[in-house]
């Protein structure tokens, strides 16, 4: 995802990163929670209740 996005809280994104355990690959959409206060290019987002900080480059937008 191009790094000067806006996203708004409770936007749906694809996670495209690299696989984690828990990762169920059939449902790979997370909740936008917000930016981490050191620019746009982390942020904080929900899987599956789970609280897991990321980069952008690991998300596109959900259709």
């Amino acid at each position: 995802m191009a790094k000067h996005t806006t996203l708004k809280r409770g936007q749906l994104l694809k996670y495209i990163g690299k696989r984690w355990k828990n990762l169920n690959i059939t449902n790979p959409i997370v909740k936008f929670l917000g930016y981490d206060s050191n620019g746009f290019a982390d942020a904080w987002v929900e899987y599956q209740g789970r609280l897991l900080f990321i980069s952008l480059k690991e998300v596109e937008l959900a259709v």
